[in-house]
């Protein structure tokens, strides 16, 4: 049999270093300095801020350095930067302030600068309204090993055997798997294989886009050529072809630690090519790498969370239906902390208002996600669906030799279902990082492994499915029918939400009732920026929909308010308005002109 490289897939990435369990503690603690980017802060002003009065970019940028204090004056080449880039696309601009990420910088200190001051000091500030460290996103342990295998178990478990290595040796042992603990894509793609006009995004290091099982199913952008320094499509990022490195501010978006290469042969890999493996759905990968390399070493790389939401925006601006986010942050796994990076969380509310599917981890650990707050997850948006690990047994993932130690993080309330993440076989990059193969033999270009990012990936490549079936499906519904479609075990009940594992033919034949709210008629007035709406059939936490950005509403007596700026509403231009309650279920729309 071939020899296969094998490199653990259980990569936790984390804003900080993993913190001791504690009980809830009301003591401020002080930044650890290895927990954030050295000198970094993000800072998010309120509306009314005087430094976001001029127009002209360079001066707003200017008043944004002055909040510091003199003592304290941000200083580098570019000691203050902008969250998120001008974008033409009037939807997207709409998604962005109306969350506010346009008022969001970066301000860059003295590496050794004390952050715990400056923070406290923005903090006390009128005209901020949030200031934090931009906190660190990195790998957790890399452990390499190679059985051999030649099936992937995670889409068809034919109740073979399963090579696991099981010491610091490597030393390999075979264990019993269960026939049919797998996520039926076999019967899955009778129905469908995908379609090319699905982009998922796979944020994170990077991807391979010339590897041979990936290359075609790599996104292509259409308005942009190739290399001419120029933004040609006019979205905010120069030469985006292929996606986009959002920590580097460049089209180079090749994989820097070889994680993001696996996520998208998970997703994606090219099916009946004759070579290597066979990805869940024949959608387009978009790569968003936000990570950046560091120095010449395979494990000189680093991020950070102001890049990870702009990872988040960029997908959201390249027209992406369905986000893998395949890392999560790490504060202190049993406090409620005090800091929870909210420009991320800022950002995740955006990819919600977009309509877009994100696919979180449930983490690595072991961890109650119901008790301890693992970022993104813990923001609950309807829009996110999580994701435990599952083994070839259909049990949660625990070590060979003791099924009582889970590994996975699961949550009863909080984390949706389980999916394969052991031993899952997938493209591996090539080249010089920490998972890369320097192999130049192509059956080497592979690897297995373990952890909720494989999980998480499997479940991104079923949404892709589903949305090629269901092409007007928003997160809200892909999500209904993912969790609709699971395979319900005894052995996972207690464990996931939906007491379930991932099923491709289940979610794609899955049977859902939806609600159809009414609207009845809306009144708009421009001075107020108050669009009132006259509804019926509508649930509880209903959003009204201007374009593609959705709004909350307060009941008014008969009516409801929600606050939507002018420029929603461009003068002379149609805009369509709708209701959308939280099952998904949409009105039919009311076409407003001002």
């Amino acid at each position: 049999m071939r020899r296969i490289q094998i490199l653990t897939l259980a990569l936790l990435v984390c804003l900080v270093a993993v913190a001791p369990r504690a009980s809830v503690s009301a003591r401020k603690q002080r930044l650890d300095p290895r927990a954030s980017a050295p000198g970094e802060v993000i800072v998010k002003l309120k509306q009314n801020a005087r430094a976001l009065g001029p127009p002209d970019r360079a001066e707003r940028l200017t008043r944004v350095r002055s909040l510091a204090s003199e003592n304290n004056r941000p200083v580098s080449d570019r000691p203050v930067e902008s969250l998120v880039s001008d974008i033409a696309s009037d939807r997207v601009s709409r998604i962005i302030s109306g969350r506010g990420l346009d008022r969001v910088f970066v301000l860059k200190f003295e590496p050794n600068a004390d952050l715990d001051s400056i923070i406290g000091e923005l903090r006390s500030r009128d005209d901020v309204e949030y200031a934090e460290p931009n906190y660190r996103i990195k790998l957790g342990t890399v452990t390499a090993n190679d059985p051999d295998f030649s099936s992937q178990w995670s889409l068809m478990n034919l109740g073979l055997g399963i090579d696991i290595v099981v010491d610091a040796t490597g030393r390999i042992e075979r264990f019993p798997a269960t026939l049919n603990a797998d996520i039926k894509a076999d019967a899955a793609w009778e129905i469908t294989t995908g379609s090319p006009n699905v982009i998922v995004a796979v944020s994170d290091t990077g991807v391979d886009v010339t590897h041979p099982d990936l290359e075609r199913n790599i996104y292509t952008n259409p308005a942009e050529i190739p290399d001419n320094g120029i933004d040609d499509d006019k979205n905010g990022f120069v030469d985006d072809v292929h996606g986009y490195n959002v920590a580097d501010k460049s089209p180079d978006v090749g994989d820097v630690v070889g994680h993001g290469t696996q996520m998208a042969g998970l997703i994606a890999a090219e099916i009946n090519n004759g070579v290597g493996i066979a990805g869940v759905s024949q959608s387009k990968i978009l790569p968003v790498r936000f990570y950046t390399k560091t120095g010449p070493d395979p494990e000189d790389f680093d991020a950070n969370v102001a890049d990870a939401a702009r990872s988040l925006v960029y997908s959201i601006a390249a027209g992406a239906s369905i986000i893998n986010a395949s890392w999560r942050t790490f504060l202190s796994p049993d406090d409620v902390p005090e800091a929870v990076a909210s420009a991320l969380q800022d950002a995740v509310s955006a990819t919600n208002d977009a309509g877009i599917l994100l696919v979180c981890i449930a983490g690595n650990e072991g961890f109650d996600n119901d008790v301890s707050k693992i970022y993104p997850t813990a923001y609950q948006m309807p829009n996110q669906i999580t994701v435990a690990a599952s083994d070839y047994n259909d049990e949660m993932w625990h070590p060979p030799f003791n099924p009582f130690h889970i590994n996975s993080g699961f949550g009863k309330h909080t984390v949706d279902l389980a999916a394969p993440g052991v031993a899952v076989l997938s493209t591996a990059a090539r080249g010089n990082c920490a998972l890369c193969s320097s192999s130049q033999k192509p059956e080497d270009w592979y690897a297995r492994g373990d952890g909720t990012s494989v999980s998480a990936a499997l479940v991104s490549g079923v949404a892709a499915l589903v949305k090629s079936m269901h092409p007007n499906d928003n997160a809200i519904l892909l999500k209904r029918r993912i969790l609709a479609g699971v395979d319900v075990l005894d052995s996972l009940q207690p464990y996931v939400i939906t007491g379930g594992r991932l099923n491709a033919a289940g979610a794609l034949t899955a049977s859902i009732t939806i609600s159809q709210p009414v609207l009845v008629s809306i009144k708009y007035k421009g001075g107020g920026e108050k669009l009132f709406v006259w509804v019926t059939d509508t649930e509880k936490g209903f959003k009204v929909v201007v374009g593609n950005t959705a709004y909350s509403a307060k009941q008014k007596g008969e009516r409801f308010l929600a606050r939507v700026p002018k420029s929603a509403f461009p003068s002379g231009v149609g805009v369509d308005i709708k209701l959308r309650n939280p099952d998904g279920g949409e009105s039919q729309p009311i076409t407003f002109t001002r």
